[in-house]
């Protein structure tokens, strides 16, 4: 074959693979293309985007259990129940820090630190009565764009395309093959739903160690159960008193909030820690496992669980799990503290800071009975980086009550640590084979909440340093007081106050007129106090 030949072999192949194409893509055109039909678009029905139409979310947040830390057996505990704890000698470098106090610490939440517009509080003004209710916000309305209608085109059959001469090649008749499209059905557009938050699920056994993940976690947890913009109106469930004082520069005032019994108690997690040193001795050893066994019956309320605790310079739970207030959990619990005996040394700061590897189910307020004399002589023994390091690590996620079982207990770290992580403290100074006799009284101050996780947010305008910047949580019987003060001259005091019953989010908005509620001479010194309680926990 000539050159000349080859050559038009090679154009005509080029243009029958180009033909080829442009039939193949006109022939699929109708099931791969659509086309809008204008004439209807205004014409069409619409019907409603139902929340239907949307799929579920089925991913939730699980929590990975850490497998590298082996627990340690220091306490005796009931037969069938693994005991937890840490062996920091089996630990990784990069895992000590959990276990010698070295936790990298988050900030502390300011409670004025989210300014709240004035207007916010136009809306609800205060009576400092029982029908102190705002009127409702007008609920938010919105509308979904309406769909429209698409058609596709249908394509003729036996079609012929020509392709004209080129290159010496002459003109070309394709035809394209006929397809058999299926009709194509008008769809509605639905806008797109965007991704709802992942529920969290918290673990059902006790963690390895405390991991900040899963603290950060549970926090995030709660504060997604915070976030709704229609939380139930708190007014009507509480009532609210005010005092004041001034001085040639301030208005302090004192604001308590009391829970009215319509208010329903929630079910709680309740972990009793009990310290079984050597500086404990067996007589207030035996005295407060007597009173352990006691509270596990009238501290706790249909629905509740619990856990127990021993701790020495290392500690041990009884429980791999929480356990359901049941006989059959009540009798392994004595079980478990009969046989408790006191020796070794005290790690206050490692015993509290286990308490985060329970984990805390964001529906339920958890709380921790720490019982000691505060003798720190083991891990961190110094008070102050106790209590900052402990309170900035924990940030309210859980409550701790402690009970000092001797005259010379650490009353700083006991009285300080409890007020500023949502607690209360007791100590007792009677006669040693009955220290543990308060107990019971103290647990009866948690048995009944009716809001937890309480948030206090005061309006930018009223420029109010308050304390405690963490509120214990509300129970039945109970009150949750707050002393602050404003520069003089602030005619009123405006904040919101919001919290957790169960699943449920309650919110209240108050206005505090300063002119027209009692006086009280001590409030300048009660804030003073407060104050000092807060510089000893940063």
């Amino acid at each position: 074959m000539t050159r000349v030949g080859r050559e038009n072999l090679l154009v005509a192949a080029v243009v029958f693979s180009i033909a080829a194409h442009v039939a193949l893509m006109v022939g699929i055109r109708s099931q791969v293309m659509t086309h809008v039909d204008r004439t209807g678009l205004h014409s069409q029905h619409r019907e409603a985007m139902r929340v239907g139409d949307y799929k579920e979310i089925e991913d939730p947040v699980r929590i990975e259990r850490i497998k590298d830390i082996m627990s340690v057996k220091e306490a005796p505990e009931a037969e069938a129940n693994e005991p937890v704890g840490p062996a920091t000698d089996q630990l990784p470098d990069s895992a000590k820090q959990h276990w010698e106090g070295d936790v990298p610490a988050p900030a502390a939440p300011e409670l004025s630190s989210v300014p709240v517009p004035a207007e916010k509080f136009e809306a609800s003004p205060l009576r400092l009565d029982e029908s102190a209710a705002p009127d409702p916000l007008p609920a938010a309305e919105f509308s979904v764009p309406q769909s429209r209608a698409l058609t596709a085109p249908k394509l003729a059959p036996g079609a012929v395309f020509a392709m004209p001469a080129t290159f010496g090649v002459p003109e070309a008749k394709i035809a394209v093959p006929t397809f058999a499209a299926a009709p194509v059905e008008r769809t509605a557009l639905v806008a797109e739903k965007k991704p709802a938050a992942p529920e969290f699920v918290p673990s059902q056994e006790v963690y390895d160690r405390v991991d900040e993940k899963i603290i950060e976690q549970e926090k995030d947890a709660v504060r997604e159960l915070m976030k709704v913009d229609d939380a139930t109106p708190l007014e009507k469930f509480v009532n609210l008193s005010a005092s004041r004082s001034e001085d040639a520069q301030w208005t302090y005032f004192r604001l308590k909030v009391v829970p009215k019994p319509e208010l329903p108690v929630v079910p709680k997690d309740v972990v009793i820690i009990i310290d079984a040193s050597g500086s404990i001795g067996s007589e207030r050893l035996a005295s407060c496992r007597h009173a352990a066994k006691q509270i596990l019956r009238s501290a706790f309320n249909t629905g509740d669980r619990f856990n127990l605790v021993a701790f020495r310079n290392s500690f041990s739970y009884a429980f791999r799990r929480w356990q359901e207030c049941d006989k059959g959990s009540f009798e392994a619990a004595d079980k478990w503290l009969a046989n408790l005996s006191a020796y070794g040394r005290t790690d206050v700061f490692g015993t509290i800071r286990s308490v985060l590897t329970l984990p805390r189910d964001p529906t339920r307020p958890l709380i921790a009975l720490v019982v000691t004399d505060g003798d720190a002589n083991a891990g961190v023994s110094d008070t102050a980086q106790i209590l900052s390091k402990f309170t900035d690590l924990n940030d309210g996620l859980v409550s701790v009550y402690m009970y000092g079982v001797k005259e010379s207990a650490n009353r700083e770290l006991i009285d300080v640590l409890t007020h500023g992580n949502r607690g209360e403290s007791f100590i007792y100074g009677g006669l040693r084979w009955k220290a543990g006799s308060g107990i019971e009284k103290l647990s009866d101050r948690f048995r009944d909440p009716v809001l937890s996780d309480i948030r206090v947010v005061f309006a930018a305008n009223s420029r109010a340093e308050a304390y405690p910047r963490l509120i214990k949580n509300l129970y039945r019987g109970d009150e949750v007081t707050i002393v602050g003060r404003v520069p003089k001259g602030c005619s009123e005091v405006a904040f919101s106050l919001k919290g957790l019953n169960g699943k449920n989010t309650y919110e209240a908005f108050f206005k505090v007129p300063l002119g027209k509620i009692a006086t009280d001479p001590a409030l300048a010194g009660a804030w003073a106090e407060e104050a000092a309680i807060d510089a000893k926990l940063k």
